[in-house]
């Protein structure tokens, strides 16, 4: 009997255990959580956050770009950006993540404006600083906020009719004539073409509300910061692009810095004639991380988040190698290893744990690749070149089958080439 109770108890130690290990290696956990629970390294990319805030914070109506591939730690750094501005008692930072705003599939213009005015909005008119207003001033806010809420969600309005108007449909509907207008207006194109496209009037309308929300933002906090997240997820670049001529444009206006991800594509001129710098102060650009022997960084991450509590030190490298420096990857190889090892029921993770998972990830990047993305596949492997003029090639690194380590430095995911297969070499 009580040999069966100390297996009890070692088994569900062990359980326990693995799912310590297991929600530490979690890949899909919201940012803030790892950040909160102290798994997350800041100084992954030479703490790029502090310079992210620093110049959203000493140039009021800046705009950063933040570009990189999706699992790059993109978010991370917003997020540790929003925390060094909150720590700024002159500084009030908004972090608005679009894609639980709105359906990026249906992003236009106005967007942004909208899921940042609501956030401001509430804040003033009903957060921790609304009690500091009179009466008169709070319900002004409240307006403001209403507009700005109509703005975003629409609304139902009854309207009079115009007499014209109604005498126009009857006399079609009855089959009469309708008198030709005496004036009419003819437009006369001019010869020079405006070098980015005026203002929705809808933006213009929405900038009133706005303007009165953010001067009381000032006479608080003095400046206000944006962090918007979530683009690099759009899939069509010309959305991106849409949002830039109008909604950043209009914040630019207003002296309100932001920090904005985007897709990884408009790096590469996808959408815009015009270099991506051009609409930028900041271009920041995270690569993936080498996995060579020469970089510890990703063998820190990993230790950070307790990896040695089931994996010898010494055979971290390996989950670092099969993951090609993609943050995402990385942490999912560490967390699917583990779970082999449980269902091995061993103690500690092997080495045929890991080329097992490496296997598997390579596998799912395999997954709908043809005959042709193969081929350019197997051409970047033997030349080390790659044309980033073919959309087909953009494709490839979009997706990550691709890596990107330097502006002359591609490769194939590693994980990716142990599982290509490659043709037999001709015999003489």
């Amino acid at each position: 009997m009580p040999s069966s109770v100390t297996t009890s108890e070692g088994q569900l130690n062990r359980r326990d255990k693995f799912r310590a290990y297991m929600q530490a290696f979690n890949p899909t956990a919201p940012a803030w959580e790892a950040i909160r629970a102290g798994l997350v390294l800041e100084n992954l990319h030479q703490y790029l956050y502090r310079n992210l805030a620093a110049r959203a914070d000493l140039e009021p109506g800046s705009q950063q770009l933040l570009v990189g591939g999706v699992g790059s730690g993109k978010t991370t750094e917003l997020i540790l950006a929003g925390r060094w501005l909150n720590k700024r008692s002159q500084v009030l930072p908004f972090y608005v993540d679009v894609s639980t705003e709105t359906d990026l599939s249906s992003l236009n213009s106005g967007a942004l404006i909208a899921g940042f005015g609501r956030q401001l909005g509430r804040r003033l008119a009903e957060g921790p600083d609304a009690k500091g207003h009179t009466d008169e001033r709070r319900q002004k806010l409240k307006d403001s906020y209403a507009k700005v809420t109509d703005y975003a969600y629409g609304k139902t309005e009854l309207l009079l009719a115009d007499e014209n108007d109604l005498w126009v449909e009857d006399a079609i509907s009855e089959g009469g004539d309708v008198p030709p207008r005496r004036h009419y207006w003819h437009e006369v194109p001019g010869k020079l073409k405006p070098p980015l496209p005026p203002l929705n009037r809808d933006i213009q309308e929405v900038r009133a509300p706005l303007e009165d929300l953010l001067f009381t933002a000032k006479e608080v906090h003095k400046d206000v910061v944006i962090i918007f997240d979530g683009l690099d997820r759009l899939l069509d670049a010309t959305k991106f692009w849409s949002v830039v001529h109008q909604d950043l444009r209009l914040l630019r206006e207003l002296k309100v810095s932001v920090i904005v991800t985007a897709p990884l594509s408009v790096l590469f001129g996808v959408g815009v004639g015009q270099s991506i710098s051009d609409f930028f102060d900041r271009v920041h650009h995270l690569t993936v991380i080498p996995s060579d022997s020469a970089s510890t960084s990703l063998e820190s991450v990993l230790e950070k988040r307790g990896v040695t509590n089931l994996l010898d030190p010494a055979k971290a490298y390996l989950i670092c190698n099969y993951s090609g420096g993609v943050l995402r990857d990385l942490i999912s190889l560490a967390r699917d290893a583990a779970e082999e090892t449980y269902v091995s029921d061993r103690d500690f993770i092997t080495v045929p744990d890991i080329e097992k998972v490496g296997r598997q990830l390579g596998t799912g990047y395999l997954r709908g690749l043809g005959t042709e993305a193969i081929n350019a596949l197997l051409h970047l492997e033997s030349s080390k070149s790659f044309d980033l003029s073919q959309p087909s090639n953009v494709e490839l690194l979009l997706t990550r089958r691709v890596l990107e380590y330097s502006s002359t430095d591609f490769r194939v995911h590693p994980a990716l080439q142990t599982v290509i297969q490659r043709p037999e070499p001709q015999r003489a």
